[in-house]
């Protein structure tokens, strides 16, 4: 069990079911409402350059005789904060509010601004974005979106002008939702469209030193069109592996294509923080995968830790050396195995004073040359691939191809980059469960646990336990991996002879049992991490030796996947200096713990 506790220093803590607010710091009451309101509070200020000052929430407008609150206004710089002096007022309504919905609030918005005589801008937002401009006749037109603070138009924006997204999840959100109202397209056919629109932002961040990804209020359609797809011809090139060369940004039509634009083109998805990206991920991925597979997310903390666990194994040299180290994951999945791996490599190389272009350069040439992954899903293959060109490439060492397979039916780019043997590290969680077994004897006769410790070949086996073998095919002599599986695999007194084939074949070094909400709600299956060494031959019945053991309690959400959070004697939520809840999660000690076991065991 993990007894050891984290410092946060001086953290404050506020009672359950509030949160702080973002413009005023009074506590308000933590509804879904309230949370799209404090996001968009925060990008107003954080993207959009307006001083807290400036905003106000729930400003009373009076309408006549009668006064209404409006949720969140601003007001021009450095005037007071009276009706005549608003520049812009926001609507604010749950995600699931529909333009469309009788009760939406929009002509609540109008009457707001027909009030505020010198109200420049209203944005609705909900299910949908809305942005309106209020023209000479006091009519409300929609136009793409809002001035920066200080600026009186939207000027074309520079590298520079381009900030981290907020809650890329909530924008990803929104943008599924007015293509599927306004496009009809299917969710997998949406996110064939979106992802063809991420991968041109990201190269036009990277090698466009003008910017073509924006949208300009009285800009044509056509002009927009023309110059994305004149951007998307050279990610075609680049991308060859993953767009045909007849793809095109067509299927859109005009509205969706500016909407899109609208919501993406003040960030920079290249610098915005891993964990908001792996949220934006989920939602992406989540409306598209079933799990009739096995097939589901890998928590972020799950991934972060055991890539710690391993790559504190690993010579720091060999770590941040292009070429040096080769770390698969052969059961890829949306890639969070290795963008973990990918950020413990990046924060080395900070530690060894790289930084701005030689950072960026130096983690593009690891990541094409270190990292490779597998997946046997051709959706969760491209998932993954945008996943790793946003985090800085190594797109094109990510294949569709099913791992259990022999070699032989695999792509010859494939066999020839991932060999046999060639693999340093493996971190991976297969797909497990009874639904999936494989009963193909054409794929099962390949491996010895087809009749280890048996008299007769076994029919069938889950897939869980053929990637254990296949693992370690991969893995080098002295390889390490770490491996989601599920608790039946170490306890189970009818698989005593695959923990036998485990022990005989790899070095124990960790066992990690994680707690029973990890996959929550989407399986139950109880499960544990083992990290394992592959023996060489001459070390095949060397077996006197220690093994690190945990039990975390906490995995950061609850059975119901909602986050929880660390609370005080009090059980007030703890916060940090950012006003952000505590995750209440045990995973980063349980890593931190094994770094000092292996530094005092002489390991490193």
């Amino acid at each position: 069990m993990v007894n050891e506790k984290i410092n946060f220093g001086n953290a404050a803590s506020i009672p359950s079911g509030k949160l702080k607010c973002y413009i005023s710091e009074k506590l308000r009451k933590d509804t879904p409402e309230e949370r799209v309101r404090q996001d968009f509070a925060r990008s107003l200020v954080e993207i959009y350059g307006y001083d807290k000052k400036q905003l106000n929430i729930e400003f009373p407008i009076k309408m006549g005789r009668s006064t209404k609150r409006a949720d969140l206004v601003i007001f021009e710089e450095e005037h007071s904060h009276v009706q005549e002096n608003i520049k812009i007022i926001i609507e604010v309504k749950k995600e699931d509010i529909k333009p469309s919905d009788s009760d939406n609030g929009i002509d609540q918005l109008k009457s707001y601004v027909a009030a505020s005589i010198n109200c420049e801008y209203a944005i609705w937002i909900g299910n949908e974005k809305i942005v309106f401009i209020k023209d000479e006749f006091n009519h409300l037109k929609k136009i793409p979106d809002i001035p920066k603070s200080g600026k009186k138009e939207i000027p074309i924006p520079t590298n520079s002008d381009l900030k981290p997204a907020i809650n890329l999840k909530q924008t990803f959100k929104r943008i599924h939702n007015y293509i599927y109202a306004n496009q009809g397209f299917h969710k997998d056919k949406a996110f064939e469209e979106l992802q063809k629109l991420i991968f041109i932002k990201v190269y036009d961040e990277q090698f466009n030193p003008t910017l073509n990804f924006y949208i300009l209020p009285d800009e044509s359609i056509d002009d927009l069109r023309d110059r994305l797809e004149r951007v998307f011809e050279k990610v075609k090139f680049k991308y060859s592996y993953i767009f045909d060369k007849n793809d095109h940004i067509k299927n859109l039509n005009d509205s969706v294509l500016e909407y899109i634009v609208s919501e993406l083109y003040n960030f920079s998805l290249l610098n915005t923080n891993i964990d908001v990206k792996g949220e934006a991920y989920e939602q992406i991925v989540g409306t598209n995968l079933r799990g009739d597979k096995g097939e589901f997310f890998t928590p972020r903390t799950v991934c972060s830790m055991a890539s710690k666990m391993v790559l504190s194994l690993v010579p720091k040299e060999k770590l941040i050396t292009p070429g040096k180290l080769k770390i698969l994951d052969p059961a890829l999945g949306t890639g969070g195995f290795l963008i973990a791996s990918l950020e413990i490599i990046k924060e080395e190389l900070l530690k060894e004073g790289f930084e701005y272009d030689r950072l960026r350069d130096i983690i593009k040439e690891i990541s094409n040359n270190n990292l490779y992954g597998i997946d046997f899903n051709e959706f969760l293959v491209k998932v993954s691939q945008m996943n790793m060109v946003m985090h800085g490439d190594g797109s094109s060492n990510i294949f569709h191809a099913n791992s259990l397979d022999s070699p032989k039916n695999w792509d010859n780019k494939l066999v020839e980059k991932i060999p046999f043997e060639s693999v340093d590290v493996i971190l991976t969680n297969p797909p497990f469960g009874s639904k999936t077994r494989i009963d193909d004897n054409n794929i099962l006769r390949q491996y010895d646990i087809h009749n280890f410790k048996s008299m007769n070949p076994r029919k069938s086996l889950p897939p869980e336990q053929l990637f254990i073998e296949r693992c370690l095919n991969f893995l080098k002599p002295g390889g390490i991996m770490a491996m989601v599986l599920p608790d039946s695999i170490l306890s189970n007194p009818g698989l005593t002879w695959l923990r036998k084939y485990i022990l005989k074949k790899t070095f124990l070094i960790a066992s990690i049992d994680l707690p029973v909400e990890t996959f929550q709600p989407h399986t139950g299956t109880q499960t544990s991490i083992l990290i394992l060494k592959k023996k060489t031959n001459s070390q095949r019945y060397h077996d006197n030796y220690d093994i690190f053991m945990a039990i975390p309690e906490k995995v950061g959400h609850n059975r119901r996947g909602k986050s929880i959070y660390k609370t005080d004697i009090d059980g007030k939520v703890k916060i940090d200096c950012e006003n952000n809840p505590i995750i209440d999660d045990d995973l980063p000690t349980v890593a931190e713990m094994f770094v000092k076991w292996i530094k005092t065991k002489g390991m490193i």
